[in-house]
C-alpha cells in the first residue's frame, strides 16, 4: 500500500555537490525550429494589458515592472484595440507631442500614443503552424517591424481572435543571438529604469 504524503521528507546534503545544467546543444531555439516555439501564446501566458485612459508614464512603469517592452491596450469588453511600446513612450514623439499640443508629459495618455489594432501586422495561426522560426524573422525584416500579432479565425471566417504575438526581442532571447530586426534601437530595461527616475 502506498504511503500518503503529507509533507516532503528532507535528505542530508553533502558539503559540495555537482549541479545539473541544460545541455548547451538544446538550450536555445534554432532557426529551423517550428515558428510556434518562439510565439508568445496567450492561451498559455496571459497578455499584459493597459487601459487607454492610463498615462504613458503609468504604462512605462508597468513595462518595467513586468520586464516587457510592449503592452496590449484593451477597451470595451476587454477587446484589444491597439498596442504601445517603450519606444513610443521614450522616443522624441512624447516631447514633440507636448510641444505641439501643450499637453504636459504627465497628462499624455496611452490612447494618444497607441498603434491602432488595424495598423498592426498579423499572421494567421494556421500559416504560423506550417512555418519555421527563420520564416518569422524574414517576414518581420521585410515588414521592418519588431512585433506582429497572431490570430485565429472562425470556421466561417466571420470573426477573429488574437492568439499570440511575435517579438524580435523574445526571438533573440530564444535563439541566443540578435536576429537583427531593428526599426529603432529598442531601449534596454536599464534605460527604461533610468527614464523612470527622471519623472
Amino acid at each position: 500500500m502506498e504511503r500518503e504524503i503529507t509533507t516532503i521528507p528532507l535528505v542530508q546534503l553533502g558539503s559540495a555537490l555537482p549541479c545539473d545544467a541544460p545541455d548547451p546543444r538544446t538550450l536555445y531555439t534554432r532557426d529551423d525550429d517550428p515558428a510556434v516555439s518562439v510565439m508568445t501564446d496567450f492561451s498559455r501566458i496571459p497578455p499584459i494589458t493597459v487601459e487607454p485612459i492610463m498615462t504613458i508614464d503609468y504604462a512605462l512603469h508597468k513595462m518595467m515592472k513586468r520586464g516587457v517592452r510592449l503592452l496590449l491596450i484593451t477597451g470595451e469588453h476587454d477587446h484589444v484595440i491597439g498596442i504601445i511600446t517603450s519606444y513610443d513612450i521614450q522616443g522624441e514623439r512624447a516631447i514633440k507631442y507636448s510641444e505641439e499640443t501643450g499637453v504636459s508629459h504627465s497628462k499624455i495618455t496611452v490612447e494618444m500614443f497607441m498603434t491602432p489594432l488595424r495598423k498592426m501586422p498579423a499572421f494567421d495561426l494556421d500559416f504560423v503552424k506550417q512555418s519555421l522560426v527563420r520564416h518569422v524573422i524574414a517576414t518581420l525584416e521585410d515588414l521592418n517591424r519588431q512585433h506582429a500579432l497572431v490570430v485565429t479565425r472562425s470556421k466561417d471566417n466571420q470573426s477573429q481572435r488574437i492568439r499570440g504575438m511575435f517579438s524580435t526581442s523574445h526571438i533573440s532571447r530564444c535563439l541566443g543571438k540578435d536576429v537583427g530586426v531593428s526599426v529603432h534601437a529598442a531601449p534596454s530595461l536599464a534605460e527604461i529604469q533610468r527614464k523612470l527616475t527622471e519623472h
